[in-house]
Order: structure tokens, then sequence, then C-alpha cells
């Protein structure tokens, strides 16, 4: 199977944006984008390896399970200690950009084994619903659920 650019295409309510630049501006530490290409072709591969169906359909399947919907902004206020948390939806198109940088920072700070089997393991966790990661998302839905109080202050 030959990928090509024109695979990674994600399009859903007209926003069209290529996932696999994402990964890789995502991942590419010092300017090294060449290096940061050839893990995500070699994810695609192992992933295509290992299950059925399509790597790209798998991706696309596992961020859209685990994409975050409500998010919440701190606001510190100058005159007082108070931080509040305001709560916002967030667009398709920052859904699945948050949740590329919050599955790829969260393979990172797992220091065990190598970046690729982690990522695939982290994968399969989300489709078949049992990643830590789940579990944040639910935590961070609760906590902007909580301050929904503060919603009117959204001006930013």
């Amino acid at each position: 199977m030959v990928l090509k650019k024109h695979d990674f295409i994600f399009i859903k309510n007209n926003t069209t944006f290529v996932l696999s630049e994402k990964f890789v501006n995502n991942l590419m530490l010092k300017g090294k984008k060449n290096i940061s290409e050839k893990i995500i072709f070699n994810i695609f591969k192992i992933l295509q390896k290992i299950t059925v169906k399509n790597s790209i359909f798998i991706i696309k399947f596992s961020l859209l399970n685990s994409s975050i919907v409500l998010s919440t902004y701190r606001i510190k206020n100058k005159k007082k200690v108070v931080v509040r948390e305001i709560p916002f939806i967030l667009s398709l198109k920052k859904r699945i950009l948050s949740i590329i940088k919050f599955i790829l920072n969260f393979i990172r700070l797992k220091l065990k084994g190598s970046f690729l089997i982690n990522l695939k393991n982290e994968i399969i966790k989300i489709l078949k619903k049992n990643s830590d990661l789940l579990l944040k998302k639910e935590q961070t839905f609760l906590s902007a659920l909580k301050n929904k109080a503060y919603a009117h202050f959204r001006w930013f």
C-alpha cells in the first residue's frame, strides 16, 4: 500500500485539513521534519499489518472517539488572586488538533519502550475504549461542566 498525501485529508462539515501534516508538525522536534514523517508512515504501516481495516480509518476513528468537546480557559484576576476557569466549546478543527497534541504529549511522558510501540498501543486502547486518555477526557469535561456558571465571561 502506497500512502499519499491525499489519503490523509480529513473532511467533515466543510472543514478540510491534512491529518499527516498535523501529526508531523506536532511530532517535529528541533526542525527534523524528515524524521517525524518517517515515524508517522511507520505507524501507518504497523497499524495496517496488525488490523484488517484501513490504518487511516483507524486513526481518524480513534481521533474522533477521543476528541474533547468542551475545554476550559484559565483567566487570572489582576487585583485578586482568583483564577477562573471558563468553559467553551471547541470547533472541529481545534478538537482534533488538541487531541493530537494531547496524545503525543501523553506518549512522550511514558518513558518505557519506543515511541512507535507506545503510539500503536495507545491507538488500539482508544479503539477498545480502555485508555487513560479517555479518563482524562472525562475529567476535563467534568471540570468544564462544574464551571459552567462562568460561561458568560467568554470574551477571548
